[in-house]
């Protein structure tokens, strides 16, 4: 480590005396004790000064210090004899004597805003042992890593919600290990096994080798204070969020039979027919969770690629959305392409229900719920926030772990998917629309679902 020249700013504390130095650094008290016995007090100015022997805590301002200086401590015509610095009075800060025992300097830097006491013994000009106390701060340091966590605190979320840690800069792989020490989950009334996965330098989550226990309360603490990553960053800030784990929402999307089926703890409650992303835009296979839902969105196809003016483009409001992916996948309203729902795939991508069947869905959705699309052409993405979390065995995922638990290490499960409630067997259904309040009925029999019937001349959307 190169060491600094010494600074010209400092406190200095003469000899026969006791000092306090207060946090703003100004000198509370000094004592001098005269030969005769009588005391005199002199303070001006944050120093005290006497004709004999001076201490100096080097580059003292308003009671802190730099933090990326290592401490030093000077005596002016005197020997130091000890130096003890504490951090928060329990840590020691080792550090080591110049050879003539004039100059004390730490043997590292000290950790930012962190308070540190340091104990001088020293013997003055005539060889009478002295002390001196000064009580200081680091300085705060200029780069920060702040974490966001998420749910947010108290909220009730779906079966397939991760834990979120959302970093304000990236954290280089050989850190991030002590960052996940940083991190914890605890979870009620049982202990849950569970591993981190990096899906970006910034953002790390958390999840168990199947989907959440519903009631499940998830506490999350994070506490960066004092870790340093190198380069002048520091951690900084102590979070604790809790949230708890809701009913279990899935709803299985066939896009070879068109149909959704809507599973509430297990039990089959609605079955709608749907149109999902036609062959040019097919929707994405594999499983998605519900992130965010709005009554009404403007959908627009240049957002995605597409131009408005061009066949295929389209600019309108669409309503009752609960989006799926960040790609623009949702699970809405699309009354122009009724009559293709239960008959044919003809969206951009979405998966289309009715008006009526949207409304119910969007009310009974939550946030972390689980929308799974099965019979796609097209893969998952698992870049896609939407898609991210739930699309890889267990043991992929521990490995984007940087420190995996040996309790995640030793779970050997199947895919998530694997636990979710059986399809029903399949039976041809009526292409109309139940209500909201019916399911779909069976009807005479009709192609597998591996026919597509020709699109009717309606309008085909997002």
């Amino acid at each position: 480590m190169r060491f600094p020249r010494l600074l010209s700013r400092g406190v200095v504390i003469t000899a026969s005396a006791v000092v306090a130095v207060g946090a703003a650094g100004a000198v509370v008290a000094a004592t001098h004790v005269s030969s005769s016995g009588s005391t005199a007090t002199t303070a001006h100015g944050g120093t005290v000064t006497a004709a004999a022997s001076t201490v100096t805590l080097v580059g003292l301002k308003s009671g802190h210090v730099p933090w990326n200086k290592p401490v030093q401590i000077l005596v002016d015509n005197g020997h130091l004899r000890s130096v003890a610095v504490t951090e928060s009075g329990n840590l020691i800060v080792d550090g080591v004597l110049s050879s003539g025992d004039t100059v004390w300097t730490s043997s590292k830097t000290l950790v930012p805003l962190t308070r540190y006491v340091a104990n001088v013994s020293y013997a003055d000009s005539n060889g009478h042992a002295q002390s001196a106390t000064f009580n200081f701060s680091a300085a705060d340091t200029s780069r920060h890593l702040k974490v966001t966590l998420s749910p947010g605190d108290s909220n009730v979320v779906g079966i397939g919600s991760p834990v979120i840690a959302t970093f304000s800069r990236s954290v280089p792989e050989s850190k991030r290990a002590a960052v996940e020490a940083r991190l914890s989950v605890l979870t009620a009334p049982e202990a849950v096994v569970g591993a981190w996965h990096w899906m970006s330098s910034q953002e790390v989550h958390w999840r168990p080798p199947t989907y959440w226990k519903s009631g499940t309360h998830v506490t999350v603490s994070a506490d960066l204070s004092g870790l340093y990553l190198g380069g002048g960053v520091w951690g900084a800030g102590n979070h604790t969020t809790s949230f708890r784990i809701g009913a279990s929402h899935i709803s299985r999307v066939d896009v070879a039979r068109h149909q959704m089926y809507v599973y509430d703890n297990g039990h089959l409650v609605r079955t709608f027919p749907i149109s999902a992303g036609r062959d040019k835009y097919p929707t994405k296979n594999g499983v998605h969770i519900t992130f965010e839902k709005s009554q009404v969105v403007t959908m627009d196809s240049a957002t995605v690629g597409i131009p408005r003016n061009s066949p295929d483009g389209y600019y309108e409001k669409v309503y009752w959305d609960v989006r799926i992916s960040y790609g623009g996948a949702f699970v809405h309203a699309a009354p122009w392409s009724v009559g293709d729902q239960g008959r044919v795939n003809v969206s951009h991508g979405c998966v289309n229900i009715s008006t009526a069947n949207a409304e119910w869905f969007y009310n009974w959705s939550t946030r972390g719920d689980i929308v799974d699309v099965y019979n796609s052409t097209a893969a998952p993405n698992t870049a896609d926030p939407g898609m991210a979390d739930w699309n890889m065995s267990w043991a992929q995922w521990v490995a984007g772990d940087a420190a995996p638990s040996a309790s995640a290490l030793a779970t050997h499960t199947q895919l998530p998917r694997d636990y979710e409630p059986a399809a029903p067997p399949y039976h041809a259904t009526t292409f109309s629309n139940p209500s909201p309040t019916q399911h779909s009925t069976t009807s005479s029999p009709s192609p597998s679902p591996s026919r597509k019937p020709s699109p009717s001349p309606s309008p085909t959307h997002h």
